[in-house]
């Protein structure tokens, strides 16, 4: 919260409404963008903070076919502002100390993250695919591409490639009580060259020892190569961590997502080695000494990327290998058919089929920033086999997901997933989960912005034999319950938000006051669901959040619990720092079991 830097720059947003065949132009590039971000942006002397629904290919659609003859970078210092231009001049002092402070992204570093290329035809689908990757990255703030019509041809353009950094250092604070608190500090862009070192630790006065740390580097596509790497120690138990307790991790992660329905291959590469580490003096009967390697690697290959311009329909094959070896086992002989203290080794292998675009819109859950809400539908098969306890069972599951938006901004996510494993000719532990979530379109009253979201969960877990049971605090149950004992084989959930986005900031932090409602029933396998007594968690909380910085959202809340369990309080408050809260959806995932706890 030390700096505050030009608020949000938005660059080319309002051209794509109004969007016609190109045509020539010889003036500066840089003239032709200023003026009409000026004539858009800027109405009777007021920015206009508007949300826009469009689709994110639609602006480079008159262009389809033109030949990318140049691909231009500009990079957008933090006193360029046009989110709210009553606002620069004040802001300038605090910009040049930004510009001073942080190093942009070197113009290497963002054509590294560019899978367009110059000489090719242009498909406007591939361009507004690489513009949402762009934006995705942590150290950016906004990336837009606009087409500059030539003069002296009318079958070639060139693409501007704006891009705006956040200031790329920052921190995080999270306290827990008075002698309990985690924190951290980071830089997500040393020196400009796409690259984020990490550290973070813990303070517990009941730990021994009392502090921990984390170390982290992390390089976002390498060499051009879009694979990102991450290199740690953790005695943080933030790593690949399985166990049940404390556990310090050294790990590598290789990934390469799918970037775009154009990309053929993704994959990634995870190995650590995990150890248990008795932090808070449990005695030797308590304690579950433990060591284990983990290795999990995964490729997969995307089918049709030359479909026509208009198919996004593609098929994707993937397989995956995972396995869990312990070094050390825990001694306690209840632990000892524990799937959690098993080696366990499984293959998988999926074929997808998939379709889907992208809205842009805004107020999601950014403050302002242009947000890409996906629409279309995914259907993913998978089988394999796994080996655990003694046991090896082939495994079968299925998953569905629907998303649509509506032209008024109302949008809706489906979901349906179901896994088993077979033997002695039938199925066992069974998973059946779905889920619908719905974001209602943002109503403008007076300044504010305010926009209502509902989830709805059910989760089943059949002829359980080796999976754990079902827990109600969940990201699948009621999430803010903070009990850990309400287990069974049935689950629901329902929770609700409304959210206010107001104008008012303080030091550039937003702010968005809420409240909430969740519900979640929890039954065992011989009772009914609907007939148990419901755990509620009703309150109010205040986001906030400075777009031009690194580091996440900030959140207080207040609970209330009307009925309790485990001593539990009926009252929490929690403040979290440093939230990655955002809406995204990739393409694929890689193979895996169907998800429940």
């Amino acid at each position: 919260m030390r700096l505050t830097c030009a608020t949000i720059l938005w660059i080319g947003l309002a051209l794509a409404a109004t969007a016609q065949q190109p045509k020539e132009d010889s003036r500066p590039a840089g003239k032709i963008i200023q003026e009409k971000v000026k004539e858009r942006i800027v109405v009777n002397g007021r920015s206009r903070d508007s949300v826009i629904d469009q689709r994110s290919e639609k602006s480079f659609m008159p262009w389809q076919g033109k030949i990318i003859r140049n691909i231009i970078v500009e990079q957008i210092g933090f006193e360029r502002n046009f989110y709210d231009t009553t606002r620069q001049s004040r802001m300038k002092r605090f910009a040049r100390l930004g510009n001073r402070l942080h190093t942009n992204t070197r113009e290497q570093m963002i054509r590294d993250n560019l899978f367009i290329r110059t000489g090719k035809p242009l498909d406007p689908f591939k361009l507004a695919d690489n513009e949402r990757y762009l934006r995705d990255l942590d150290f950016m703030l906004d990336a837009t591409i606009t087409i500059k019509p030539l003069e002296h041809t009318s079958d070639s353009v060139d693409l501007i490639v704006f891009t705006r950094d956040v200031f790329s250092i920052g921190g995080s604070f999270s306290p827990r009580a008075t002698d309990r608190y985690r924190f951290g500090i980071y830089d997500v862009n040393v020196a400009g060259f796409a690259q984020r070192l990490e550290l973070n630790g813990i303070f517990d006065a009941s730990r021994h020892p009392e502090t921990g740390y984390q170390v982290l580097y992390n390089k976002t596509s390498v060499a051009g190569s879009l694979i990102n790497a991450t290199l740690s120690y953790t005695e943080l138990g933030n790593g690949a961590r399985l166990g049940g307790e404390n556990e310090n991790a050294v790990f590598l992660k290789l990934d390469r997502p799918l970037v775009s329905p154009y990309t053929r291959l993704a994959g990634g590469l995870e190995v650590s080695r995990n150890w248990a580490v008795n932090l808070y003096n449990k005695n030797e009967a308590d304690f579950r000494q433990y060591r284990y390697h983990l290795t999990d690697f995964w490729i997969g290959y995307n089918l049709g990327i030359r479909n026509r311009l208009a198919n996004r329909g593609r098929h994707f094959v993937g397989i995956r290998v995972f396995d869990q070896h312990f070094l050390k086992r825990p001694d306690q002989l209840i632990e000892q058919d524990n799937p959690v203290y098993n080696n366990q080794t499984y293959w998988l292998g999926e074929v997808s089929f998939f379709k889907q675009n992208f809205y842009k819109t805004r107020y999601i859950y950014g403050f302002g920033r242009t947000e890409d809400l996906p629409y279309g539908r995914q259907l993913t098969l998978v089988a394999g086999r796994i080996r655990q306890l003694n046991l090896t069972r082939p495994y079968l599951g299925a998953s569905f997901t629907k998303s649509m938006v509506r032209r008024n901004g109302d949008f809706t996510t489906l979901s349906l997933n179901a896994g088993g494993f077979l033997r002695n000719q039938g199925f066992e532990d069974v998973v059946v989960t779905g889920q619908a979530s719905f974001f209602s379109r943002i109503v403008e009253w007076r300044n504010h912005k305010i926009r209502q979201s509902l989830t709805v969960s059910y989760s089943a877990l059949l002829k359980q034999q080796t999976l754990l049971p079902l827990t109600l605090r969940s990201d699948l149950g009621l999430r803010s319950f903070p009990a850990d004992s309400l287990l069974g084989n049935q689950r629901f959930s329902f929770q609700t938000e409304t959210l206010l986005f107001t104008p008012a900031s303080v030091l550039g932090f937003r702010l968005a006051p809420l409240v909430f409602a969740g519900a979640g029933l929890v039954a065992k396998e011989n009772e009914v669901l609907f007939r148990q007594p419901a755990w509620v968690a009703l309150g109010a909380g205040l986001r906030t959040r400075n777009e031009n910085l690194v580091f996440g959202t900030i959140e207080l809340r207040l609970f209330y619990f009307p009925r309790t369990t485990e001593g539990i309080s009926n009252f929490r408050i929690s403040l979290s720092s440093n939230l990655q809260v955002k809406y995204t959806a990739g393409f694929v995932k890689k193979p895996q079991m169907v998800r429940y706890n």
